[in-house]
């Protein structure tokens, strides 16, 4: 008897188990339905899951050059001024530090309607300097070139080898155009900036670089701002120079002289700039410069007193006479800056 009743004690336990396992099961199927189908409960059990997982380390990205390195650190530093009310140095950039003025090729030619293809402005390129010769008046209204340092050496004897210019398509003035006119043949680009070479000094006797002056201004106090801009030369190690003559009315309107009739001009005028190098090492590179300065001089035709101060104006007075631009391949605040007064930005002698 008591062998029978664990028999049937064994039988309960085992249907007993049987459902549970049966339960479960039912359970574990609802709840994968319910995943599948019901997605609040599938991000409630996607949230559970992610709790127990093993979290993420997220790495710090390393700086990777020197620009970035001070940046992070700056930033720091800035944070460290708010908190004890400090302030914060001037940063100084690379471009501010680096800026200088840039002096391009032929700086010295200035634009006028030649430039443009105008005519009565022809634009004649020489070995070492240019000119633009007007026809109507049988001269050129300018005349320029770049004289260096290095080039203030004498090779070359004054030729006085005066000559028409055969490239001047209408043809020029002739050296008898000035014969007994009581005018010399007063060069714009003068000979001796140009005797460190024989053929580039020949080529300052064409008459096309050639206009009639008075001999007290041509030997007097024009002559004497030729030999000073030789001086500037050797200090500022270059210039940019251009002269001419005040061509502001028609060529009829004033005096001329010789069979082909050359005006004679009542003023001429010289414009000059030159760099201010920062030390040597700027100088040995002289594309560009720490800074510049620039005068302007206009002389009447006749006897002039007293010194080269008192002729001196502004580039931009000159400009307005002669209706060029000068130095116009500067950067546009670089020329308006250093054309506006010869007081501030001019040189002296």
């Amino acid at each position: 008897m008591p062998k029978k009743r664990k028999s049937r004690r064994n039988k309960k336990q085992k249907h007993s188990l049987g459902f549970f396992l049966l339960i479960i099961l039912i359970l574990a199927a609802l709840s994968i339905y319910s995943y599948k189908t019901n997605p609040e409960f599938k991000a409630q059990v996607d949230e559970l899951v992610s709790v127990f997982k093993e979290p993420q380390i997220t790495q710090i990205p390393q700086i990777s050059n020197k620009d970035e390195a001070e940046t992070e650190a700056n930033n720091i530093e800035d944070k460290e001024n708010e908190q004890t009310g400090k302030q914060a140095a001037p940063q100084k950039t690379k471009k501010s530090a680096e800026k200088f003025v840039s002096l391009p090729e032929n700086l010295e030619i200035p634009v006028c309607p030649g430039s443009h293809g105008e005519s009565d402005h022809q634009i004649r390129h020489f070995k070492h300097y240019s000119i633009c010769y007007r026809e109507s008046y049988e001269q050129a209204e300018w005349s320029a070139y770049c004289l260096t340092e290095e080039e203030l050496v004498k090779n070359a004897k004054r030729s006085d080898d005066f000559r028409s210019d055969p490239e001047i398509s209408t043809g020029s003035a002739t050296p008898a155009d000035y014969k007994k006119s009581g005018y010399d043949r007063g060069h714009l680009s003068p000979a001796a900036d140009f005797a460190f070479d024989e053929e580039a000094m020949s080529e300052t006797f064409y008459m096309s670089n050639m206009s009639p002056q008075a001999g007290s201004l041509n030997r007097g106090i024009w002559k004497d701002l030729e030999s000073q801009v030789r001086v500037w030369a050797a200090e500022f190690g270059r210039v940019y120079v251009v002269s001419g003559p005040i061509l502001e009315k028609s060529a009829s309107e004033y005096k001329s002289i010789g069979e082909n009739g050359v005006t004679v001009p009542e003023f001429y005028y010289k414009v000059i700039l030159a760099p201010l190098y920062e030390d040597e090492k700027d100088k040995a590179t002289p594309q560009d410069a720490k800074e510049i300065i620039a005068t302007g001089y206009i002389f009447p035709n006749e006897k002039c007193e007293g010194s080269l101060d008192d002729y001196a104006v502004s580039v931009d007075e000159v400009e307005k006479r002669t209706k060029l631009d000068f130095f116009s391949l500067l950067e546009d605040t670089a020329e308006n800056e250093v054309e506006a007064k010869p007081g501030r930005y001019g040189v002296s002698p």
